[in-house]
């Protein structure tokens, strides 16, 4: 029985160089301490994902895939969820046009209320400066010594 490759190229050859790297650390550490089970996991760990590298099939995920296949077919009313996993848009052009207009009419005008806004609390600022060097002349006019 062939099973349909569910992993990518690139997903594939990185599941086979990592489980390499993993064999080998396990084999490493099993050679210093044979009685070590972390390196022994390891290699077993390594060896699994070197066979899902090399035939393109990761059991997990097509188990997971399917549960949720499982799931959204129970459910027919949550359509937006099954088009996020099936990997289709669920927006039409149009829905994203105003959604990206609103964003950069809403982030320009965020920009000049931040400007106005800064503004105002400089000013703010410094006339409190200027009346507590008022305060100071004053108490020092009162008090000559």
């Amino acid at each position: 029985m062939m099973q349909e490759t569910n992993l990518s190229e690139k997903n594939a050859f990185c599941r086979f160089a990592m489980g390499t790297s993993m064999t080998a650390f396990g084999i490493a550490k099993v050679s210093r301490n044979p009685n070590c089970t972390a390196g022994r996991l390891m290699i077993a760990f390594g060896a699994m994902k070197m066979a899902e590298g090399i035939f393109k099939y990761c059991p997990t995920k097509a188990l997971l895939g399917s549960s949720m296949q499982g799931a959204m077919n129970n459910d027919n009313s949550n359509a937006s969820m099954q088009s996020m996993f099936s990997g289709q848009n669920s927006m039409s052009s149009e829905q994203i046009d105003k959604l990206m207009k609103d964003f950069s009419s809403a982030i320009s005008g965020n920009m000049s209320g931040s400007n106005a806004t800064a503004s105002k609390q400089s000013d703010s600022s410094t006339s409190n400066q200027n009346s507590s060097e008022s305060k100071n002349s004053t108490n020092k006019t009162q008090n000559p010594s």
